[in-house]
């Protein structure tokens, strides 16, 4: 809406200009997006509460979290709310970018939210299965190949190749089906990923941050010619809008932080941490960043290898390879206080994002 209002009226009303600047309403977009969720986020918690809307906690789970039960969850519709309500205000609506992340958005949080709500109404108390999220996952990466292909982000072979982060004008083509995957692969590993993190009080959140930060960073530099040359990246023109959806995600996670720290009053549930996860899934693959995503969200993969490790090993040999997968209940079953286990997995994560950085700089 600002962008609109600055093409429409720039002319009569000279204040107006300063809304082509993306960095200006990325910083608004942050703004607006912190104080939605922080302003409604009583409200909402209040209403759900009223409704009965809580958590069910596992039996098998660490004894520390059967006080949870109860505690409202679902927050994720506050979360995706604020975020496409904050771009319909500051994004520019015309930039293809902005368009498909907002599709992408309501798609992955439609999957998150019909599996939260059948697990709270009590129709499927394991909510949505497996199979069906996956169907969904696949359906969605089908749709961001699709937008590649009728919008390339690079000239001819590049379009359907990974790019390597680690030198520069390094790529694999890899052509149009196997690049279908591996887009599947990477929105479906990320965006479930990032479900099986959310596991203790503001956990998942800051990672999500950290990622985000990152790839909005990478996304100004990926669309200013200037700048992708001096860094090496490969420019990709109106690329650098996303940095306004990615400020409305960080926003959103401040504001939502402020009620999901422990003790956690409010959840963000499958329909925030399916449609986070796609959403940093597919930023990355906007930019050509597909590879740099493990590093940046190693906290994310870290919690996934331990899941995949401790299924495999007890399939195999009946043994556990951790106390309690994912990871962090292992260290909570190791004696370590909630709250350490997430500032040290916060702490882990804000040196991947350096990592990331050194990365882009130093190739």
């Amino acid at each position: 809406m600002l962008y609109f209002l600055y093409g429409r009226f720039m002319d009569d009303i000279s204040f107006l200009r300063i809304f082509r600047y993306i960095s200006i309403r990325a910083l608004l977009s942050l703004f607006i997006s912190f104080f939605a969720v922080y302003l409604l986020g009583k409200p909402f918690i209040l209403y759900l509460k009223n409704k009965n809307v809580g958590e069910e906690i596992r039996k098998l789970g660490p004894k520390t979290h059967f006080d949870k039960k109860g505690t409202p969850t679902m927050g994720g519709v506050l979360i995706i709310a604020a975020i496409i309500f904050t771009n319909l205000i500051t994004g520019n609506l015309r930039n293809k970018f902005i368009l498909i992340l907002l599709f992408i958005t309501i798609l992955f949080a439609g999957i998150g939210f019909l599996d939260d709500y059948l697990k709270l109404t009590g129709k499927n108390k394991d909510g949505l299965s497996p199979k069906k999220k996956i169907i969904g996952q696949v359906l969605i990466s089908i749709l961001v190949w699709g937008f590649i292909y009728r919008f390339p982000l690079l000239e001819g072979t590049m379009n359907f190749s990974v790019v390597n982060p680690f030198l520069k004008e390094s790529y694999l083509y890899i052509g149009g089906i196997a690049y279908l995957i591996f887009i599947i692969f990477v929105l479906t590993g990320v965006s479930n990923a990032v479900n099986i993190t959310d596991g203790l009080d503001g956990l998942a959140m800051f990672p999500v941050m950290v990622v985000a930060f990152v790839l909005g960073v990478v996304a100004y530099m990926t669309g200013h010619v200037e700048w992708s040359q001096y860094l090496n990246l490969f420019y990709i023109k109106e690329s650098g809008e996303i940095l306004v959806f990615i400020s409305s995600i960080i926003g959103a996670g401040l504001g939502f932080l402020w009620y999901n720290f422990y003790p956690a009053q409010i959840f963000m549930g499958d329909t925030g941490s399916l449609a986070l996860g796609g959403i940093l899934g597919t930023v990355a693959i906007l930019l050509k960043q597909e590879l740099l995503l493990p590093i940046i969200g190693a906290v994310f993969v870290l919690e996934t290898v331990s899941v995949i490790i401790q299924v495999g090993s007890y399939k195999a040999k009946k043994k556990r390879v951790f106390k309690m997968a994912p990871i962090h209940h292992h260290f909570e079953l190791s004696g370590l206080p909630e709250t350490k286990v997430t500032i040290r997995f916060w702490i882990v994560s804000l040196l991947c994002g350096i990592v990331g950085f050194v990365i882009l700089k130093v190739r």
